[in-house]
């Protein structure tokens, strides 16, 4: 049998694009005959038969619903309709019932993003996400930020994925993201549920910004704490329990960043803003935060660029900075470590002469920026942010900073 093509496509909010046609391994090769560059293509082939057989099960699903309609009042599926289903497939009849409306919901809602899990551009995951994040939308809503997304490429990090789709549906209805926000943060409150072993569950909800700077609070105590015999979770937890019970520790300083475009802080538009860190919010709460914030002005080109290059082997304070609120995350694709938890380095390295400036640095989280040094993992910045990866097997990933604001 003659090889086929696969075509390794990861282009998104934040993260992978890459667009290279490589050939499938025939058939008849054994695993245990096969090179790591064939494995490898074995996978991704792999994924997008998972996710054509996913799409036909969602079409399958949803057919299925419109041959069995409802024959009560108020009744969402007709009786006996999920146990068919839960007895062909394994589930209970509670679970095939979920199956089968969330595929019509897919299906008569989010056409797009079942055509594009049957091509194999996302998988069933990110449909999920798509499903869930615009249900509180109009389906005509729902199919500007369905298309807007999926513009964007779909195999991008599912965290960058669903910060996509958030964005978006702040963006399509700003007034409606805002009530939600509005009505969510009365929701705020500390829950406390018991486990088994002996140990217990503290769970708080509250607002993004705070949540952000009271993980970033106890996160920073506890690397301060941290000794051989604790992991760094139980310094965290032990960190929480003096906090609220009374143990005195000295106070860190803790940054929460938001970037918001100049025309939302003056009203002009509902434009939303990104808190880093957690992602997209609407443009009046980023308003809230920036009354009383401390504003860092940061000085670049016309195209955005930082007006600073230096031959000195660290980046300045505000270069860092600025490097950081670019990438957001470590850049290796997949990667989720925020780019404050990063570190900031050369592309080029120093002692090759290369220069401490915001196109030849990026943020990579500490085992990533080791991987240069212990594998044969190379990455190169052709121009500001953008990066590409080549890995051992000769296959390049290049990745762009995340979109901010627009």
């Amino acid at each position: 049998m003659a090889a086929g093509f696969i075509l390794r496509y990861h282009r998104g909010m934040g993260g992978e694009l890459s667009l290279f046609r490589t050939p499938l391994p025939p058939a008849n090769i054994p695993v245990e005959e096969m090179s790591a560059s064939e494995c490898l293509d074995v996978l991704t082939a792999a994924e997008r038969v998972i996710a054509e057989a996913e799409a036909a099960k969602v079409r399958a699903l949803a057919r299925f619903a419109v041959l069995r309609p409802p024959t009560r009042r108020h009744a969402e599926l007709a009786d006996g309709a999920r146990e068919e289903v839960a007895i062909e497939i394994g589930v209970s009849p509670q679970a095939a019932a979920t199956q089968i409306l969330r595929a019509q919901r897919l299906a008569t809602r989010l056409p797009a993003t079942v055509d594009a899990l049957a091509a194999g551009d996302i998988d069933f995951k990110r449909a999920l996400a798509m499903d869930d994040l615009t249900e509180v939308l109009s389906v005509a809503d729902a199919g500007r930020v369905e298309r807007r997304v999926l513009a964007s490429g779909g195999r991008t990090n599912p965290s960058r994925f669903r910060d996509s789709i958030r964005y978006h549906v702040i963006k399509v209805d700003p007034g409606s993201a805002e009530r939600r926000r509005v009505a969510a943060r009365e929701e705020r409150d500390v829950t406390y549920m018991a486990g088994e072993d002996g140990v217990g569950h503290l769970g708080a909800v509250l607002t993004a910004e705070q949540a952000l700077a009271a993980h970033q609070q106890i996160d920073k105590l506890a690397r301060k704490a941290k000794t051989p015999d604790r992991t760094l979770g139980q310094c965290r937890a032990d960190v929480l329990l003096d906090m609220i019970l009374g143990e005195q520790r000295e106070r860190v300083k803790v940054q929460v960043n938001v970037t918001v475009p100049a025309t939302t802080l003056m009203g002009l538009n509902e434009r939303p803003g990104v808190l880093s860190g957690y992602g997209p919010i609407t443009a009046e709460h980023a308003r809230e935060l920036a009354r009383d914030a401390t504003w860092r002005r940061i000085l670049t080109d016309p195209a955005g660029h930082l007006l600073e290059a230096s031959p000195r082997r660290f980046p300045s304070p505000a270069m860092a900075e600025h490097v950081r609120l670019r990438d957001q995350h470590c850049r290796m694709p997949g990667c989720t470590t925020t780019a404050h938890r990063s570190e900031i380095d050369h592309t080029v390295r120093h002692c090759d002469q290369g220069l401490s400036s915001t196109d030849n640095l990026a943020a990579l989280c500490k085992y990533h920026n080791l991987l240069r040094e212990r594998s044969e993992w190379d990455i190169y910045q052709p121009s500001e942010g953008v990066l590409v990866f080549t890995s051992p097997e000769g296959r390049r990933y290049q990745t762009t900073p995340p979109a901010l604001v627009g």
